[in-house]
């Protein structure tokens, strides 16, 4: 009979992984069945908020069903907010006329009456995991006898975007503070595009504002000093008649303005006031105003050398010549050739290189992308202990640019008008008064429009894009970039 041996080490281990794993699945479908839940709760405190609001109003004689401010008027908070489990619920009431198809539409409606019974929808918001949820609940509220005019009109707003087709989901928010009781009403354009508010009090104060997220806005003007025939103005409802407006939004665009100095030409130039510039030497000194052999008179060096830092011009567009202006008494000579990356430049592709040069050098033959920095290369011989030659200056010119420009003042005004001013002259919709930023960049958020661009104290020498105006249409994403000049 085998002896009973105890739990091995391994044994242990692997009891307590299995027994990990089956606790970590059973933990996770607990939380799996808790977030459920609570989301569940949430939606179910949610329902009850809106049955409740649905109840309240039901429970109102008819002429009551109306929200504060809103068309028709009436006693119901447009916003309500409670609490429930902890959680926030907001509560937002639309009510509206309805015109019941069953007596015909509009001007076929049999008797008239366009403003048949009131539909009422109640939208409860909340968040739950930090995510924004809704319910929502309809109910249509009738009249308790036979039907009657409200005594007002109709206002309709058609909302369509830059080519003409219906915008759906825009907010409309009306607003006329000249009604008893004001009115301050939001509500959203259907799948036409289209807000008929039946029984609109009359009046000539309706103002509209239409929006959307991502999109442009457009509304109603007020007259003023400065705009004395604001269009479109506020809006007129009459009695028994429908008020008809249109407003174009549509998505916004980028627009990107880079400010540029033009193409210029430049030098680097060294007078060895001191080695700053100068990369390194070899038997030579920089001192006086020059470089020459290491030593003193009776003892200067046979031969040396130095060079110049590396010259690498960040907006480089094309190299022109580089000079060297030496002192050479008899016996002694200085020349000096190129490199480039470290690497003497080949005399393929700057004849003369390898053996050296005096004077001026012409360099537009060299390709900015192969060499896109330039070194300089001072040889120093003598033939006397007594004498060295000298090099006193030296310099490399090119070109460069367009270089960004910081700081630039503009103004964008676009070509659409809401109204003319007292002389005649138009009332612009859009005008951007800005400055490009450090890097000599700025970017807008604009509507689809034609923009005319104004940069005072500079021509424009040239621009992408075409010439002004600029035609921006809706969800471009453009650059615009500006080379300038002072005036």
């Amino acid at each position: 009979m085998r002896p009973l041996r105890g739990m091995s080490l391994i044994d242990a281990l692997i009891g307590s992984a299995l027994v990990l794993v089956v606790f970590l699945a059973f933990f996770g479908l607990l939380r799996s069945s808790i977030l459920v839940s609570g989301i569940a709760k949430a939606k179910a405190g949610a329902t009850t908020v809106a049955n409740s609001q649905i109840e309240y109003v039901r429970s109102l004689d008819y002429d009551s069903v109306g929200t504060v401010g809103g068309i028709p008027a009436g006693v119901v908070p447009q916003y309500a907010t409670t609490t429930l489990n902890n959680i926030q619920y907001v509560a937002r009431t639309f009510i509206e006329y309805a015109d019941d198809d069953a007596d015909g539409l509009a001007g076929a409606d049999s008797n008239g009456i366009t403003t048949d019974y009131k539909h009422v929808r109640v939208a409860v918001t909340y968040t739950v995991r930090e995510q924004t949820r809704e319910v929502s609940v309809v109910t249509n509220v009738s009249p308790p006898s036979i039907e009657t005019t409200t005594g007002g009109g109709t206002l309709r707003i058609n909302v369509s975007d830059a080519t003409g087709l219906p915008v759906s989901g825009a907010e409309v928010r009306v607003v006329n503070a000249s009604t008893t009781p004001t009115i301050d009403v939001t509500t959203f354009s259907n799948s036409g595009g289209t807000v008929d508010l039946g029984g609109a009090p009359v009046s000539s104060q309706y103002q509209v504002y239409v929006t959307k997220d991502g999109y442009s806005s457009a509304q109603t003007y007020p007259y003023t000093v400065a705009n004395t025939n604001p269009t479109p103005g506020y809006l007129t409802v009459a009695a028994s008649q429908t008020t008809t407006s249109s407003f174009a939004i549509d998505l916004l665009a980028e627009l990107a303005i880079a400010t540029f100095s033009p193409i210029q030409p430049n030098t680097f130039t060294d007078t060895f006031d001191d080695s700053t510039n100068v990369g390194s030497t070899n038997n030579t000194v920089v001192a006086l105003g020059e470089i020459s052999l290491a030593g003193a008179p009776g003892s200067y060096a046979a031969s040396g050398s130095a060079d110049s830092v590396s010259i690498a011009p960040p907006y480089l567009t094309e190299w022109t010549s580089a000079t060297i202006s030496v002192s050479t008494p008899v016996a002694t000579n200085a020349i000096f050739s190129i490199e480039s990356g470290g690497a003497l430049i080949p005399d393929a592709a700057l004849p003369g290189n390898s053996g050296g040069f005096t004077g001026t050098v012409d360099l537009s033959s060299l390709a900015t992308t192969t060499y896109p920095d330039l070194t300089l290369v001072a040889s120093l011989t003598s033939g006397d202990v007594n004498l060295t030659p000298a090099v006193l200056e030296w310099s490399v010119g090119y070109e460069e640019g367009p270089v960004p420009l910081p700081d630039v003042s503009f103004t964008l005004t676009g070509g659409k008008t809401i109204g003319s001013a007292s002389d005649g002259s138009a009332v612009f919709k859009t005008i951007v008064a800005t400055t490009t930023d450090a890097t000599g960049v700025r970017t807008l958020t604009l509507e689809w429009d034609s923009y005319a661009i104004e940069v005072p104290g500079y021509t424009i020498d040239n621009a992408t894009l075409l010439e002004p105006p600029y035609e921006v249409l809706p969800a471009d994403v453009l650059e615009k970039i500006l080379i300038l000049s002072p005036i």
